[in-house]
């Protein structure tokens, strides 16, 4: 009889090993996933943060264009998609019809529209009078997240002729 009860705990502690390795594999593998989708969301902010510093460097070259010259700025094609280049030799920024990444990643595109003011000189969206010192810029920022995802960022200010 010594010896059936000593089977019978036996086949308890198989059945209490096997339940405790099936909980360690199930918690296991949920923190895998969580550490998983931090990665991805870790992943994210980093790109959104990228986009948003491009964003503002691209508002600054703009301004630079401005700051050299008007016509830097009001003898572009209107509502036409321009692509920073720059530089590293002479330090200049310009831009561009050719398309380029930044980094293999990002696309950064900009696009010049004009200004109508109404009769109390306010900017209006249609119906007024154009502003040839005035222009909308529109820089966007787009690229493509680790699930395939066509992601952007826009920014849109006005630039103005400061020196006239």
């Amino acid at each position: 009889m010594k010896y059936l009860k000593n089977k019978n705990l036996l086949g308890f502690a198989l059945v209490e090993i096997m339940i405790c390795c099936a909980i360690l594999s199930a918690v296991t593998i949920s923190l895998l996933s969580y550490a998983q989708k931090g990665l991805e969301l870790s992943n994210l902010s980093l790109r959104q943060t990228q986009a948003i510093y491009l964003l503002e460097e691209g508002a600054e070259a703009i301004k630079t264009f401005r700051d050299d010259n008007w016509t830097n700025i009001s003898s572009l094609n209107l509502d036409t998609n321009y692509y920073f280049t720059y530089d590293t030799s002479s330090g200049v920024w310009s831009l561009s019809q050719t398309p380029s990444t930044i980094n293999g990643i990002f696309t950064r595109t900009v696009v010049i529209s004009a200004v109508e003011r109404d009769s109390n000189d306010d900017i209006v969206t249609s119906g007024g009078t154009n502003d040839t010192d005035a222009r909308k810029v529109t820089i966007t920022v787009t690229w493509m997240s680790a699930e395939g995802v066509s992601t952007s960022k826009v920014i849109t200010f006005y630039v103005f002729n400061i020196f006239t």
